[in-house]
């Protein structure tokens, strides 16, 4: 009789409302280190119950958080046996995480969050692309008393007070990213003088309430300009020719775009072809700079464009994010998108704040994740991603660059440099 380790197991597949659910569980050596024929699995600390797109124009997304969530698993795998060779008492938890395919439709993810909670007795909920999505699924998690780790979404407006005590999100808001474009503006405007902005995003609450902050933080720190025009597309137009023309008629100094993925990537090709990009400076502070918009546009993408986003592939240039990039890489055959480091965020916060949690229930968890530390790929050198207990917003460096060729990342052409670096306006609190 064969023993089977449970420390690496594989995924097993399941149909729910005719889409794919992926279950990756982990029992850490604590638990036992083998499964015998016939023998059962523990039954987990926790279960997490991410809601991603799998299929359809946004999978890909759901797709890289798979491949991150295991490896955020095998991680703890390993840092718990290193606990233990240490002599440690209090190892991470026994986790089991569900992966349901939302499609990033609005209905569905809602049902498949019931589903999730009422039928399969989720402890946790996470993931979600879209903002006012977040939003619906944010009060449901309120009124059920537990834990939703925003992960993907960026609107503001989820932590902004009044805060819902059971939300929490590991990736940069919309304030954090606009605030730290509204910096990388006034520093241009003194070497590189500009007066009118235009904006385009999409008509939801993501797409509105990012200008809302980036006007914030530009009128914070008293920069002088003028906008020229607000434009705000359906999510997913294919044709924004008629948008482009009308900014041509009177060009910005700068127009600040916020789609993101194959809608940004789309806006950018058609803005290039249309000659938009010669006569204004394009600008995308959130997630712009992200993997799959470099990839998808290739050679279409023209040096110069201002670009962030909450991960980057080449930046910070340091052993942890090598080694996260590189190990997804060696799993998938590709390279990430954001999505990736965020969904391994999740796993790696409610595995920390389960292990320093005085009570190992959601009320205990709950508090251990105000103002939580944590070190994460994107964190560069000296600096150590935190949450803040009063936002419940997770605190990390915002680094915005310019496209340059580079093709260090097939199939992508160019990717990001000329760094400029934004630390968060918050301190990290004494615990």
């Amino acid at each position: 009789m064969n023993p089977r380790s449970v420390l690496n197991l594989p995924r097993f597949f399941r149909k729910a409302f005719g889409a794919t659910l992926v279950l990756w569980s982990l029992v850490p050596l604590a638990y036992g280190l083998e499964l015998q024929e016939g023998e059962e699995l523990a039954e987990p600390d926790l279960t997490i119950g991410c809601l991603y797109p799998l299929t359809g124009p946004m999978g890909f997304f759901g797709r890289d958080a798979d491949v991150a969530i295991g490896m955020a698993l095998d991680q703890l795998t390993l840092l718990n046996q290193q606990y233990i060779n240490a002599g440690e008492a209090r190892l991470y938890p026994h986790l089991k995480v569900l992966l349901e395919d939302s499609k990033g439709k609005r209905h569905r993810s809602m049902t498949l969050a019931r589903q999730l909670v009422e039928e399969q007795g989720v402890d946790i909920l996470c993931g979600i692309v879209y903002s006012s999505i977040a939003l619906e699924i944010s009060a449901y998690a309120e009124r059920q008393k537990m834990l939703f780790i925003g992960a993907g979404h960026t609107s503001s407006r989820l932590t902004q007070a009044p805060v819902n005590p059971w939300y929490f999100r590991v990736n940069n808001d919309s304030r954090q990213s606009m605030r730290a474009g509204a910096r990388y503006l006034k520093e241009m405007q003194s070497e590189t003088p500009w007066t009118t902005l235009a904006y385009v995003g999409p008509d939801y609450d993501y797409g509105h309430q990012a200008l809302e902050d980036l006007l914030e933080g530009l009128e914070a720190l008293d920069v002088p300009f003028e906008i020229s025009a607000e434009y705000y597309p359906k999510l997913s137009e294919p044709d924004y020719s008629a948008y482009i023309e009308a900014l041509l008629l009177s060009p910005p100094d700068i127009v600040v775009c916020n789609f993101f993925g194959d809608d940004f990537a789309n806006f950018v090709r058609q803005a290039h072809l249309q000659g938009l990009l010669e006569v204004s400076q394009l600008a995308n502070f959130d997630t712009g700079g992200g993997y799959s918009v470099m990839a998808a546009l290739g050679n279409d993408l023209p040096p110069g464009v201002i670009l962030a986003g909450h991960h980057h592939n080449n930046w910070p240039d340091t052993p942890g994010n090598r080694e996260f990039v590189g190990e997804f890489y060696r799993r998938s055959g590709r390279y990430p998108n954001f999505m990736a480091e965020s969904s391994y965020s999740v796993v790696m916060a409610v595995a920390e704040a389960w292990r320093k949690a005085e009570t190992m229930d959601a009320e205990g968890i709950r508090q251990s994740l105000e103002g939580l530390k944590l070190s994460l790929p994107e964190d560069p050198p000296g600096f150590q991603s935190w949450i803040d207990p009063v936002s419940h917003q997770v605190m990390q460096v915002i680094a915005i660059g310019e496209s340059i060729p580079n093709d260090d990342y097939p199939p992508a052409t160019r990717m990001l440099g000329n760094w400029k670096i934004y630390k968060p306006e918050l301190e990290p609190p004494n615990r």
